[in-house]
């Protein structure tokens, strides 16, 4: 069904008359009465049309100036630089209301108009000499646009009827304003979205380098410390070597000349020989001392506790001793912690067994087993493992100095966690055992 006629004058005021018959200025008073009741059913309807977008109503304002007006031709334009993110930019109708499709498909009669209008930097409308009737799209007291319509029977536009293609003409102007703001708020909207994410990613490339950063400048601090510790190790090595060892050697060297001086003096000579004994004793603890100091306690690369273990048979170097190291199953990273304290358990145990085993062979196993870590230090000497246990013991109830170096041992495993036994070698001598429990999940040493 069609829409609803707009109600004349008779059904508005209850009137009737027979005037029209007789008095012409009537008639035409009349018929601009019910074009003005037309043209406010045409605002009414483009009004109506508001809340549907720009295309609704441009198109509501383009056929309500057709109807208003009876022109065959009714084209709404935007300038090319107007409202550039407004939408339609044309819209148009034909004759028998059939839609434009653009500029290209304009007549020429219509496109001349239509261009005018575009480019007229008036802000009122007016009427062509050629009938066309041409009302500007006015933003901001600006023409953004034209409402063109033509190609009928030229028919003067009157004030009226310019003032209701105005309101129309304003209407869409509003609406295609609003277009425009919409869209570039929403191209705002997007363009925040995306800023955001990157300052996001932004924020996570800064945290992941904050966190190498730390992670690099912890390994320099580390290596740092490092460093100065060798250095002072350094230090302390050579200052043994060159004063308390030679000191020492000065004093074994003493006794060694005194000894034929007391040979009739038995008692003094025993001491002397003993005294001698001590300083043997001495300078080969000097010597291991000076040697685990200057060596690399860190060890090399991939390698760890198996490369320290490697330097005992240099450093505890004594004729007529055979000394071996085995390794066993796939070396695991220890804390460099434990692989120190291990390595001077091992290294404890090899000096006992060389200044007080009587032994010829010997062998340092270090086993890495799924649940734990096992170092023995094993001989064929003539040592008791009930005689350590007991001196174990002894040591700490003791402030002499003596098997201090069995409750240094002692302590080194307890601060491991660790274990530590004295059982009979299979060689016949002394096996000296730490069993260290470890994680089966530890991270092995690549390339191993």
């Amino acid at each position: 069904m069609g829409a609803p006629s707009a109600p004349g004058i008779p059904e508005l005021t209850g009137l009737r008359s027979s005037k029209p018959s007789w008095y012409a200025e009537y008639r035409n008073t009349a018929e601009n009465l019910h074009r003005a009741l037309g043209s406010l059913e045409h605002i009414a309807r483009v009004l109506s049309a508001t809340g549907q977008g720009a295309d609704a109503l441009c198109l509501a304002v383009v056929d309500a100036t057709a109807e208003h007006l009876g022109s065959p031709w009714v084209v709404l334009a935007l300038r090319e630089q107007a409202l550039p993110l407004a939408r339609p930019r044309l819209v148009g109708r034909g004759p028998a209301g059939i839609p434009v499709a653009g500029r290209a498909a304009l007549p020429g009669v219509v496109r001349g108009p239509v261009l005018a209008g575009l480019a007229s930097t008036a802000v009122e409308p007016w009427q062509t000499t050629q009938g066309a009737v041409l009302v500007p799209l006015v933003v901001d007291g600006e023409p953004a646009g034209a409402l063109v319509a033509c190609g009928g029977p030229r028919r003067t536009a009157t004030a009226a009827d310019l003032a209701i293609l105005r309101i129309l003409a304003n209407q869409s102007a509003v609406a295609l304003l609003s277009d425009h703001l919409l869209a570039g708020s929403e191209a705002l909207r997007r363009q925040t979205e995306q800023l955001y994410a990157e300052a996001e990613q932004r924020a996570r490339d800064l945290a992941e380098r904050h966190t190498q950063l730390a992670e690099a400048e912890l390994r320099l601090d580390v290596a740092t410390q490092r460093e100065a510790v060798d250095a002072e190790r350094h230090r302390i090595a050579r200052e043994l070597h060159d004063s308390v060892a030679q000191h020492v050697l000065s004093a074994g060297m003493a006794i060694e000349w005194c000894r034929p001086e007391v040979a009739h003096h038995r008692e003094v000579f025993d001491r002397l020989g003993h005294a001698k004994a001590l300083t043997r004793e001495a300078v080969e603890r000097l010597r291991v001392a000076i040697h685990a100091l200057s060596s690399d306690t860190h060890g090399e690369p991939g390698q760890g506790l198996p490369a320290l273990l490697g330097r005992l048979p240099v450093a505890q170097t004594v004729p007529g001793m055979a000394v071996a190291v085995r390794v066993e199953g796939r070396p695991r990273v220890l804390p460099a912690a434990v692989e120190h304290s291990l390595f001077r358990v091992a290294s404890e145990s090899l000096f006992n067994t060389v200044r007080h085993a009587g032994a010829t062979r010997c062998t340092v196993r270090l086993a890495y087993r799924p649940g734990e870590v096992r170092l023995s230090v094993a001989d064929d000497g003539h040592g008791n493992p009930e005689v350590l246990r007991r001196a174990l013991r002894a040591s700490g109830r003791r402030d002499d100095g003596y098997h201090r170096g069995l409750g240094n041992m002692a302590s080194r495993c307890a601060e491991m966690g660790a274990t530590l036994r004295f059982t009979r070698a299979r060689m016949g001598g002394v096996r000296v055992e730490v069993r260290l429990p470890h994680a089966a999940s530890s991270t092995e040493v690549a390339g191993d």
